[in-house]
């Protein structure tokens, strides 16, 4: 008797989620979003392509998920009961071209995908360890949590620096340029951390004073001795002497031709028929 290939469904691909997996506590803590992913990753779940599963935006916005923080959240969800498993972790490359991760359905068999250099993994089931519902939002909540932390010390100021032997040293730039103003001038006051486990963020001390000058693109204001700077309000001053002398005979001449024109103009309307 020759033997009957599978027929294969007249309506093409189907999703199949089995009773276990579906009753699972596992699957009973999830949110909505949750099950949205879920159900997005199993779409593109072929016979042979499982640990080669991403879910990118672009296709999560037609399954009903619109924010990528939900998307993100609801991965981990699935992460963090066990249905799915990371198999790469994306990023960018040196290259700049954007991986997305890739993931694995934990409760079927996972083929080694020698291209994108994935392993072949057997069924794990990391979903039968949730016994419970309390268990499973303590772990979503627990995942929650870690990624939280990882981001305030992503935006942590300053960076850690450790003890030296001169903890209130000045540091300055190791290289000036001629025109600098200050060349031997005074760098940034820091403290140290007094222990290297006990790290501390590099930080202006209360003892150095901001000079008050205003920051430009023009040269700050360069303090002279007294002597030069009793010479250089001494020049100002003759200088201005000199202006409001200028002023002054230029404000006579004014004056004297403004007197002779009356005069000529005075003379003119008195003189006689005959004399003009």
């Amino acid at each position: 008797m020759s033997k009957l290939k599978p027929q294969r469904d007249p309506r093409g691909h189907s999703l199949r989620v089995y009773s276990d997996v579906y009753d699972s506590p596992a699957f009973v803590v999830l949110s909505p979003h949750d099950v949205l992913a879920y159900l997005a990753l199993l779409r593109e779940l072929k016979g042979y392509n499982n640990g080669d599963l991403s879910l990118p935006l672009s296709r999560a916005k037609k399954c009903g998920i619109s924010h990528h923080l939900t998307l993100a959240r609801s991965l981990r969800a699935l992460c963090a009961v066990g249905l799915v498993a990371v198999t790469r972790k994306g990023g960018c490359t040196k290259g700049g071209q954007r991986l997305p991760n890739l993931y694995r359905m934990t409760d079927r068999e996972c083929y080694a995908i020698p291209a994108k250099h994935l392993e072949a993994i057997p069924e794990s089931n990391e979903w039968k360890r949730v016994t419970s519902v309390k268990l499973g939002l303590e772990l979503i909540a627990a995942s929650e949590a870690a990624i939280k932390t990882g981001l305030k010390e992503k935006k942590a100021l300053g960076h850690g620096v450790t003890a030296t032997t001169s903890p209130r040293v000045l540091v300055r730039a190791k290289t000036r340029t001629p025109r600098d103003t200050w060349n031997a001038g005074l760098g940034h006051g820091v403290t140290m951390a007094e222990k290297a486990a006990n790290l501390a963020p590099m930080r202006a001390t209360a003892e150095f004073s901001v000079s008050g000058e205003k920051a430009g693109h023009r040269t700050p204001h360069i303090s002279l001795p007294v002597q030069g700077a009793n010479r250089l309000h001494s020049r100002t001053w003759q200088l201005s002497k000199i202006d409001r002398k200028a002023r002054a005979s230029i404000h006579r001449i004014g004056e004297q031709q403004t007197n002779h024109t009356l005069k000529v103009n005075h003379d003119r309307i008195h003189q006689s028929p005959s004399d003009r």
